[in-house]
């Protein structure tokens, strides 16, 4: 077994993949240790438009599109049905990176893994990093393999892409909360032999409002083999919950009874689980919404969701990570060869105004007077119509980069906090409340 490399890189995700086939790619001996054994399941299966142009980069565009479903846009529903409205890319985003994807990521977080191989990274499934040891000449990495004897990996770089287990950050004691964004918890699920509806069945994300103490959202996503359920809420409601059900379902049973009671609660959602099963234990990710305040030094440098993570409302997750996993490799190769750490910088210094936005949007949506409609004191679904138009102002965004242009996009979201900005946005998004479904988001021949 090949004990050192140029650069070790901690989890085999979507970041971490992507990060070890640039450097691959850019000549680099590249050491991935991934804790577990792919294919693995994770949350998290809908992806922005951005990422089109990643996967055609990384030479992975085709079978992208023959393996995972299309996404052309966005259903956003309140949790009876009454009201719903429909947000298509196409609408602000010419060419066919329109079309997203969802995936199942099992599937598609090994393809990533894989394709790094195929560009020359070398992958060590089932190695658990126990010790990172810092040192004048390099890196040491301890590792157990399939629960074994540990060993000792060198390196003369170290790329953090351990997703939420934030090893460096939470070794460096780093990790800070995003203070304005609350604790939350997400509970998910695949359902088969379910009853799509036209959204749905053209491969739009659902996301159903949950409104209340809740202070939350359910997320519907087509996927080819099943539909992914999941419940995402402001975990002060999830504890309370806690301590009612353990009572009736004990330690190991409440999380699945309150899933399936978040869900159970909304219209939206049982008209298309009637006569469904679901097929897999309820998944849980909690305590989310979290950054690094060192991102990279000499010796390392943290990409993914071990640098940052934000609640996942906006599906930003995977592009945020692959594209950080991009800027960061550039700067990396520079330092490492002698040409100091400006590009480094200047790439955390956009992928921090990159998280900056997201967190932006995120707080417009679960701010109750974050967005000024001028109607709303008399306005009784004022909480859908706010979760809307913040993912609205997002689907605006997805018509530039919000990496290198995140300080307009900041100011853009402030002056959308006003009632006639949001009606002149409204128009300028094809925004169509009663439009039928096919008429709004039609995928492309």
């Amino acid at each position: 077994m090949n004990t050192s490399a140029d650069i070790i890189i901690i989890g085999g995700g979507p970041s971490g993949s992507s990060t070890a086939t640039y450097l691959a790619r850019l000549g680099y001996d590249v050491l991935v240790l991934e804790k577990e054994h792919f294919p693995r399941e994770h949350v998290g299966e809908s992806m922005l438009p951005f990422t089109y142009d990643l996967f055609e980069e990384l030479g992975l565009l085709e079978e992208m599109k023959a393996r995972f479903t299309r996404k052309p846009g966005v259903t956003f529903s309140n949790a009876d049905a009454s009201q719903e409205s429909h947000w298509c890319f196409n609408r602000v985003i010419d060419g066919p990176q329109a079309l997203s994807f969802h995936a199942r990521r099992a599937h598609f977080d090994d393809l990533l893994l894989r394709n790094s191989e195929k560009n020359g990274a070398t992958v060590i499934e089932g190695a658990a990093v126990t010790a990172v040891d810092f040192e004048p000449q390099g890196v040491k990495v301890t590792a157990e393999i399939d629960h074994g004897t540990p060993q000792i990996f060198e390196a003369r770089f170290l790329v953090d892409a351990s997703g939420q287990n934030a090893f460096v950050a939470r070794k460096l004691g780093t990790q800070k909360p995003f203070k304005r964004l609350n604790v939350r918890q997400a509970l998910s699920a695949h359902w088969v032999d379910t009853k799509l509806d036209a959204s749905l069945a053209n491969g739009n994300i659902k996301i159903v409002h949950l409104g209340g103490e809740k202070l939350g959202w359910i997320w519907m996503i087509p996927i080819k083999d099943s539909l992914s359920i999941g419940v995402a809420l402001n975990m002060s409601y999830a504890k309370q919950e806690r301590k009612r059900l353990m009572a009736e379902h004990g330690r190991d049973g409440w999380e699945k009874a309150l899933y399936l009671q978040e869900v159970q609660s909304s219209p939206a959602v049982m008209s298309v689980l009637e006569g469904a099963k679901m097929i897999d234990e309820v998944a849980s990710n909690g305590d989310f919404s979290y950054y690094s305040e060192k991102k990279f030094d000499d010796q390392f440098a943290i990409v993914g969701d071990a640098s940052g993570f934000l609640d996942p409302i906006f599906s930003s997750g995977i592009y945020l990570g692959m594209m950080s996993a991009k800027l960061v490799s550039g700067g990396i190769d520079e330092m490492l060869k002698g040409k100091g750490k400006e590009r480094l910088e200047e790439a955390y210094k956009d992928i921090s105004g990159g998280y900056q936005v997201v967190e932006e949007l995120i707080c417009t949506f679960y701010e109750p007077n974050s967005i000024a409609f001028s109607d709303i004191t008399v306005d009784r679904n004022f909480g859908f119509r706010k979760f809307e138009t913040a993912y609205s102002i997002l689907h605006l965004i997805l018509a530039g980069d919000f990496f290198k242009n995140h300080e307009r996009y900041l100011k853009a979201i402030a002056t959308l906090k006003s009632a006639e900005m949001i009606e002149k946005f409204k128009s300028l998004t094809g925004h169509a409340d009663e439009a039928k479904m096919e008429e709004v988001c039609l995928m492309p021949a």
